[in-house]
């Protein structure tokens, strides 16, 4: 636990006694389940904290992600990057949306074995993102979408739009400039046919991260 506390202080992500407990627990659960169902192929204890934990908090250097604010993490897998902006920010309102009922099973596990169900409430949805965004009481209602998985930006974008507030933002993470652009290129008029538009790319050059920040345009609220 020292390990991974000093590792976050490097990144400038100082943690709590709690946190650290709770980072820790985190990482060994992750482990134990992953023998039984696909959770990660990242099994290496000091990778998972660089490549899952650091890689989901590091958004917090671009974007001001604030107590109280709505959240909801589409196709979030094993937590990344809800659960662990939940840990860092507990003061958050973090819906999760895993369509996987195994995937979906560890989560409301780890949520109570990490004590994240307490106050702000922390919800899991095992639904595909597309129902979801159908949804009336879930349309319009999300200060922040984060999607953290390997579909396209405008393959997402049906799905993703429809959650949000009129100042909302979507934050897509990616990997290598190259892709991002493309991504962005090929989905543009997409994005602007269901009222959505990129604002801006942030990037991470020590963990290889870009993050995609889109909101929506021309709408009616």
């Amino acid at each position: 636990m020292h390990v991974l506390k000093e590792t976050f202080d490097q990144y400038g992500f100082p943690l709590t006694t709690q946190q650290v407990a709770q980072f820790d627990q985190y990482r060994t659960e992750l482990l134990r389940w992953n023998k039984h169902i696909n959770l990660t192929a990242i099994t290496n204890e000091d990778e998972i904290i660089h490549k899952h934990f650091l890689d989901s908090l590091s958004v917090l250097e671009h974007i001001s992600l604030k107590s109280g604010d709505a959240v909801i993490d589409v196709g979030t897998g094993a937590g990344f990057p809800g659960i662990v902006l939940k840990i860092y920010m507990p003061d958050i309102r973090l819906t999760l949306v895993e369509v996987s009922k195994k995937k979906s099973s560890f989560l409301k596990f780890l949520i109570l074995q990490l004590d994240l169900h307490q106050e702000v409430n922390t919800e899991v949805l095992t639904e595909r993102a597309e129902v979801c965004a159908q949804d009336p009481d879930r349309v319009g209602t999300y200060d922040w979408v984060f999607t953290r998985y390997v579909a396209s930006i405008q393959d997402s974008a049906a799905y993703c739009l429809p959650f949000l507030k009129s100042t909302g933002k979507w934050v897509a993470y990616k990997s290598g400039e190259e892709i991002i652009n493309s991504e962005i290129d090929n989905s543009t008029t997409h994005l602007s046919a269901l009222g959505g538009c990129v604002e801006t790319v942030f990037t991470n050059s020590k963990l290889n991260r870009g993050y995609v920040v889109m909101h929506r345009v021309n709408t009616t609220e």
